[in-house]
């Protein structure tokens, strides 16, 4: 029999006389000598490895012959991890992160083993490849799964799913046991909604702003909220300094790949793009039309109009359509900023 082995030191040796370890030198017949046959103190016997793979089974943790060690290992599958956490967003429209699992096996198997790996819900993650498999040749080496979310569009919270590994070989004597990676799904899909109030431009600034919209009722309790605003005037926050591209952003409020959808139904605005913008077209922020400050122009860059960087009551702001589902949705028209308007807010 080979024994894929591994040992921690420990920092204070201690040398236990347990039962198990008892019943084990009584079957094995020991003896401390080096090169005589069954002696589980040599390391180099195949007796030692048997015995310290039945020492893990019994729930030994330190080896009696070498208390300074300690096994960690069993002979049949293991797992570099058995938990972890995964998000919808990192990777693009359709998959988020993903996170990588290493699988062994802790000795060689007389006949190949298989493992089946099946997701509890395919519907939060996949995993590529749902089966390995390990030969006598080969039972050494290291393989790994690959737990990837899938992006959708719902918003459904965080949630748990449990990978299951199902090994399966011929071979009894590598006592081969399921085992369960427990992963966690954060969601990445938002909602955005029109303030419950109307506001004149002086909003005490890009903050302010802010302010109004985590106090706003439509805001998830427990959730940060931010205003959909662009200030020209300081740079507060910026969309896009080149028209539709997403580049030289600063604070915004937007997140990359992200379904965004109304405060009070299911329905999807629109999946942003990489560069946290959307594409044009979308469905309407609300179904009736009205207007909202933005300071966005129609390309998403920052517009001239933004009521002195949202503090004062003299000039113009610019406004959207609430119920565009084209350009008209960010920047349509500038309005004096002595109207009173709602603005649009993003969850975080």
């Amino acid at each position: 029999m080979v024994v894929l082995l591994k040992f921690q030191k420990l920092e204070k040796p201690h040398f236990i006389f347990s039962f198990s370890f008892i019943f084990l030198f009584s079957l094995s017949l020991l003896s401390c000598e080096k090169n005589i046959p069954n002696n589980v103190c040599d390391s180099e016997s195949s007796a030692y490895a048997e015995t310290s793979v039945l020492l893990g089974f019994l729930g030994e943790k330190k080896h009696p012959c070498y208390p300074g060690t300690l096994i960690v290992n069993n002979p049949g599958l293991n797992l570099s991890a058995n938990n972890g956490t995964i998000s919808e967003f990192g990777g693009n429209a359709a998959q988020g992160s993903s996170l990588s699992f290493g699988l062994y096996l802790g000795m060689a198997p007389k006949d190949p083993v298989s493992v089946q790996v099946i997701v509890s819900n395919p519907s939060y993650a996949t995993v590529f490849p749902t089966s390995l498999v390990w030969t006598s040749s080969d039972w050494s080496v290291l393989k790994s799964i690959t737990v990837t979310a899938v992006n959708d569009t719902i918003i459904n919270g965080t949630r748990n799913l449990l990978i299951r590994l199902v090994p399966i070989s011929n071979d009894s004597s590598m006592r081969l046991q399921d085992q369960i990676i427990s992963m966690v799904v954060l969601d990445n899909d938002k909602i955005i909604f029109t303030t419950t109030g109307s506001y004149t431009g002086i909003l005490g600034g890009i903050f302010g702003a802010d302010g109004i919209c985590q106090a706003d009722v439509k805001c998830p309790i427990g959730k940060i909220c931010k205003a959909i605003l662009a200030d020209a005037g300081s740079d507060a926050r910026v969309a896009s300094a080149t028209a539709n591209l997403g580049d030289g952003q600063i604070d915004w409020v937007l997140k990359p790949f992200s379904s965004y959808l109304r405060n009070d139904t299911p329905t999807v605005i629109g999946t942003t793009n990489a560069s946290s913008l959307f594409t044009f077209p979308i469905i309407g922020i609300r179904p009736t039309s009205s207007t909202a400050w933005t300071g966005l122009s129609a390309d998403w860059t920052s517009n001239v109009n933004h009521c002195d960087s949202w503090g004062l009551s003299s000039g113009n702001g610019n406004a959207g359509d609430t119920a565009g589902t084209g350009t008209t949705a960010i920047g349509f028209n500038s309005f004096p900023c002595t109207s009173n308007l709602p603005f649009y807010c993003a969850e975080q």
